[in-house]
């Protein structure tokens, strides 16, 4: 369908200004609401700030560039910069504005309207972003640009007096997503509701003027839900005019939520009594459980007798295009009306005309479609002033490489962030206000294309340096804060479908559509390559509500590189992935493993796949305990990824609940987050106001949760998913002009390379893309093994074989790196062994390979570049011969530093023909949460386990054997043992001693005994128990409160246990004397770094206090920082002095 739009500008259009008028002068902004003549009076400018008695009318100029949105398709032309409008200023001659004078101008509200010559109908387009429009004012050191006059033309071929009148009624108030309780999406949204028996009446409309038997034309769109046809009759005036049948809809989670129906009626005027009052009323007819129906908009359009009404009206006329010059007869005017031709809205032309009695008469050339207002007086609305602005030049800004949109409530965390990248990664930033954005690139009003037009303007200049886009704030699907606590900092684009939950999807890929051929694409979920759009500018987005959410972002990028988040961790990837659906989930997640172990073998791969763990029965719902437990773990230890498959909504994945939004904000893990990637339903939803996504939690939660995540907004497909995770794995460990890639780089080339029409869309990276994944930097290698050159000769890893093995850290260039001083972390393994899960119902076993079996685990030093270490190889393996593993890790924290690497060359298998004898058992020593434990002691819910084991030959943390394994039973239960294997870590430069620390989680209040066995690598056992009491952290709980010496002279020291292990505190210590008079007290602050207070010392001369020997009440209060809870004890003291 062909549209002829009848907004034509006067200004040449340009690809990019090169400065913006903003950026000199003195600015003030005004706001419009509807289309027609404005005015602006004395005391107006006065409010606005402006001295009128300093400036010279003749220099007032108004810009502004119209109304309606900006155009998505990026060829689209449109104006470059804010247009000087023409105006009239009265009173201006004598160079004062005095308190008489106004200036009047035309305006354009936020809407548009738009002439399809087709049919010949006037369409219009409701304005999805801002329901105002804006104009700036300024003084000029030159005069402003004025209303001009141009001739009436002689040599008409027709007469016109009539014109096309027409206006719309449209209520955008209910999101038809959100009124499903699916969560909002889509750019559509609907007005008046019906609940299948109601009538929606729409009155008070008025078609004064209207031609006697001429048509109007009357277009209606309307939305049913429900399962079966529909229908809504249209009366007008008491006359059903027309009827709308409307399909039925599938009742399916997910099928489309409504259908539409648009008609248009033609009535003759004589059918409508009581004109030219316009009363509209529907009526729907559907019965049944959910039936529901929602008016879109009506459009009117008739013939109107050509005068004016009121003091001003606006007029074009269909019938004069392409009847070359056409005269205009306006009734109802005299020798004071004034008629501008507004057809270039931005420069209106004052119209001469003659006049004929009460008609004014003009000739002009209509071979395009004119429009005009005639008006009259001076009574017209002002707009709404807004106020002054500060100066502004954005299209003067050089490229950068990280664009960083903001919102001024989070400018300074914005500025933080920039400041941190220019020092620490080198990259030229720049921070925006969304705002200013607005005011120069859509004259104002809120539009997604004004921010993309604006990467794009910067792009321009140099292609080759943009690379990054970070939207720095929230997103919302309610673009006009019509929602309680909206959301909307950011705007996100929003999809042109409003009513399947699938395909309707938001996205901020949008704003990375650089080519000249993109912005604007058929909203099809073919894989229909025409359609696809490629990224150029890598975007991400902190979805901060507040600024303090935004400082906990920024907090956590800036900790992300320091040494205190150097670690093996850096080297683990975990593939977490759900059951059922004939095991799509595991094998998708296995496939994705089987990339990373044999191209990538640096990393470590973690496999949690739930149908491996034993599931029970809860109230009717399936629950995994174990595989809960299995994620948790990997959490605390730390992964550089963490990758789900599966099922899973806005605030959870799995049906079985392994994981849910609160038990995010229970991690601790801000020495080691994770990128965590979800291949699932809607975890993301960041643009529902109403919620806090899972995935906004976990970017969001202060000190922990996740670095970033990619994520998926919406509903989608498991095959898609797998084809865009699949891609993110061809690039995420691939080295881009030999250095690792930043998060936008990734997620540019992965959603490049998985395109699927719009469905891949629907994945956002929440998150800064300029930042790099904290990736091991140098390189490890093996220099010898057993002592022989590696290149030499290899020896092969046996069964209670001793093995020593030297290397160095080397760099890029492979020379070694000799002023590297640290520690070296090493992980042994076995060969791959191949596992089965249980099975259910709607699916079979399924086989999927480990590597698992861990043979040591130790660290050793490194000393100018070197490292040695020995250890003795379990007589628990897998004695075929394979390959195995040895994965290295490396920190200097002198020089933030790391290194990393994995050999899978290994060959592990058979045994040592000559072992040395052993059958000593190992030494294990049990505390709770630190060395300070006493056996009967305190502790918290979350306990943490330390067992400190030592044996001359090492310890056994190898799971070939049967019955081997480092177990802990609490309270002599045999039936659910922990293995805790890969919670032992040998000490360093020493394979004979080591340490489990393994934290439980939600004991349950009580009394506790908890044995451990443990096995050397000759399998000879050793178990020891130890005693604790939980309390609940709910409350701070104190035990074993006491002073010593007591009694004492001058000093003491106070001793107590707590619940509150990794908690800061701060302890108040009150001594009363026998009156009961508080003779002294103190405070002192306690960091998080046990559960047991031994050394507390006070010193009563310390406050100067004299005291007498006797015997003294002391009160000791110990409060949590965290959450203020406390606890008192009192107690007796005696001071005797010599």
């Amino acid at each position: 369908m062909r549209y002829l739009v009848f907004i034509f500008y006067f200004i040449v259009f340009q690809s990019f200004a090169q400065n913006s008028v903003l950026s000199s002068g003195n600015w003030y902004k005004i706001a419009i609401t509807e289309s027609g003549i404005h005015k602006l009076t004395a005391q107006n400018l006065r409010d606005l700030g402006i001295n009128i008695n300093e400036i010279n009318p003749k220099n007032i100029a108004i810009y502004g560039n119209g109304g309606g949105m900006l155009p998505q398709a990026n060829n689209t032309a449109r104006i470059a910069d804010l247009q000087e409008n023409s105006i009239l200023v009265a009173g201006e001659e004598d160079g004062r504005f005095n308190d008489s004078d106004y200036i009047l101008f035309y305006a354009q509200g936020a809407n548009k309207w738009n002439y399809n010559a087709s049919n010949q109908r006037f369409i219009h387009e409701k304005n999805l972003y801002d329901d105002k429009n804006y104009y700036f004012i300024t003084i000029k050191s030159s005069q402003g640009f004025r209303v001009q006059t141009q001739n009436s033309v002689a040599g008409a071929t027709q007469t016109i007096n009539t014109f096309d009148e027409y206006f719309f009624h449209e209520k955008d108030e209910k999101n038809i997503l959100s009124q499903i309780g699916r969560g909002g999406s889509g750019r559509e949204w609907y007005g008046e509701f019906f609940n299948g028996s109601n009538q929606v009446q729409v009155n008070n409309y008025n078609v004064e003027g209207i031609v006697a038997g001429s048509n109007l034309i009357f277009t209606s769109s309307v939305l049913s839900q429900a399962f079966s046809n529909s229908t809504f009759q249209v009366n007008i005036n008491g006359n059903t005019v027309g009827t709308h049948n409307v399909s039925a809809i599938i009742d399916a989670t997910y099928a489309s939520k409504g259908a539409i129906g648009t008609e248009t009626f033609v009535i003759n005027s004589n059918q409508l009594p009581q004109l030219p009052q316009l009363n509209v009323t529907y009526s729907y007819s559907q019965q049944g459980t959910g039936t529901r129906g929602y008016l879109n908009y009506f459009r009117v359009q008739y013939e109107k007798q050509l005068q004016l009404y009121g003091n001003q009206t606006k007029f074009q006329s269909i019938k004069s295009l392409n009847a070359g010059i056409s005269n205009f007869t306006v009734g109802n005017t005299d020798g004071n009306s004034r008629i501008w031709d507004i057809t270039s809205p931005l420069n209106p032309v004052n119209q001469e005309y003659n006049l004929s009695g009460n008609q004014a008469v003009f000739g002009v050339n209509t071979n395009t479609l004119k429009e005009f207002v005639v008006w009259q007086g001076a009574d017209f609305p002002s707009p709404q002033l807004v106020g002054g602005m500060e100066n502004q030049n954005l299209r003067a800004l050089n490229p950068a490489n990280l664009i960083i949109i903001t919102h001024p409530n989070f400018r300074e965390q914005a500025e933080q962030l920039a400041s941190f990248r220019r020092d620490y990664d080198k990259l030229s930033v720049m921070v925006v206000d969304v705002f200013q954005i607005y005011n120069e690139f859509s004259s104002g009003k809120q539009d997604v294309s004004a921010l993309r037009d604006f990467v794009k303007h910067i792009y321009q200049k140099n292609p080759t340096e943009v690379k990054y886009l970070l939207l720095f704030g929230a997103a919302s699907y309610d673009y006009k804060n019509r929602l309680t606590n909206n959301t909307n900092y950011i705007p996100i684009y929003e999809s042109r479908e409003s009513l399947h939950p699938i395909y309707s999807y938001s996205s901020d890929d949008y704003f990375g559509f650089m080519e000249a051929t993109e912005g604007e694409w058929l909203e099809t979920f073919n894989n229909v390559p025409t359609f696809d759009h490629t990224i150029d500018v890598a975007v991400g987005r902190i979805p901060a509500r507040t600024a303090q959410e935004a400082q906990d972002v920024v907090d956590k990028l800036i900790h992300y590189t320091n040494k205190e988040t150097l670690g093996s961790w850096r080297k683990n990837v975990v593939f977490l992935a759900d059951d059922g659906d004939v095991n799509q989930h595991q094998s998708d997640a296995d496939k994705l493993t089987d990339k990373v172990e044999t191209v990538y073998s640096n990393y470590n791969i973690e496999k949690i796949y739930l149908d491996a763990f034993q599931q029970v029965s809860t109230g009717g719902s399936e629950r995994s305990p174990a595989c809960k437990d299995a994620f948790t773990k990997s959490i605390e230890k730390g992964a550089l990824i963490i990758n789900y498959t599966g099922h899973g909504g806005e605030v959870g994945w799995m049906q079985e609940e392994v994981l849910r939004t609160p038990d995010i904000k229970t991690w601790k893990n801000y020495n080691h987050l994770p990128l965590m990637i979800t291949a699932t339903c809607e975890f993301g939803r960041y643009d529902e106001p109403s919620i806090v996504s899972g995935a906004e939690v976990a970017v969001l939660q202060p000190k922990a949760g996740a670095i970033g995540l990619i994520t998926t907004t919406r509903p989608v497909f498991s095959s898609t998913n797998f084809i865009l995770n699949t891609q993110i794995y061809n690039f995420i460990f691939e080295p881009i002009s030999g250095k690792m890639p930043r998060l936008g780089d990734v997620m540019r080339l992965t959603k490049n390379n998985s395109l699927s029409g719009s469905i891949n869309r629907n994945f956002s990276l929440l998150g800064d893309p300029s930042m790099r994944l904290a990736y091991p930097k140098e390189n490890i290698v093996i220099t010898k093994l057993n002592n022989k050159d590696i290149l030499v000769s290899q020896d092969t890893l046996k069964a209670l074989s001793k093995v020593t093995i030297e290397g160095e850290i080397r760099d890029e260039n492979d020379a070694i790196i000799p002023n590297f001083q640290g520690v070296l972390e090493t992980i042994i393994f076995d060969k791959l062994n191949l596992k089965t899960t249980l099975g259910t119902q709607s699916s079979p076993k399924f086989n999927f390979s480990t590597r698992e079996n861990r043979l040591f685990n130790g660290k050793a030093s490194v000393k100018n570049g070197k490292f040695y270490f020995e250890t003795v190889i379990p007589k628990d393996i897998v004695y075929a011969y394979g390959e195995g593993k040895i994965s290295f890790y490396a920190s200097d924290t002198t020089q933030n530093r790391d290194a990393g690497s994995g050999k899978t060359d290994i060959i592990v298998g058979g045994s040592n023909a000559n072992p040395i004898a052993d059958n000593t058992p190992p030494k294990i020593r049990l505390f709770m949460n630190d060395t300070t434990f006493v056996d009967g002691g305190l502790v918290g819910q979350n306990p943490i386990l330390l067992a400190k084991i030592y044996d001359e030959n090492g310890i056994n943390i190898s799971s070939a054997g049967v019955g081997h394994d480092i177990t802990a039973y609490l309270n002599d239960s045999t039936t659910s043992p922990r293995i805790l294997n890969n919670f032992y870590t040998a000490n360093i430069d020493t394979y004979k001693s080591g340490d489990v620390l393994y934290q439980f989680r939600s004991l349950p209040n009580g009394n506790y005994t908890l044995t451990l066995k443990a096995w050397d690598t000759y399998n000879n056992s050793a178990e020891e128990k130890i005693s604790f009491i939980v309390a609940s952290t709910a409350q701070m709980a104190l035990k074993n409160v006491f002073n010593y010496p007591n009694p004492f002279s001058d000093k003491t020291i106070f001793s107590f246990e707590h619940n509150r292990f990794e908690e800061d505190l701060e302890v108040e210590i009150q001594i009363i004397n026998s009156q009961g008079k508080k003779v002294w007290e103190a405070k002192k602050a306690l960091e998080a770094n046990t559960s047991v207070v031994r050394q507390l010392e006070i010193v009563l001369k310390e406050n100067g206090t004299d005291f007498a020997n006797g015997v003294y009440i002391y009160r000791i209060s110990v409060r949590s920082l965290k959450d203020n809870s406390q606890n008192t004890v009192t107690n007796r003291l005696v001071i005797l002095k010599q």
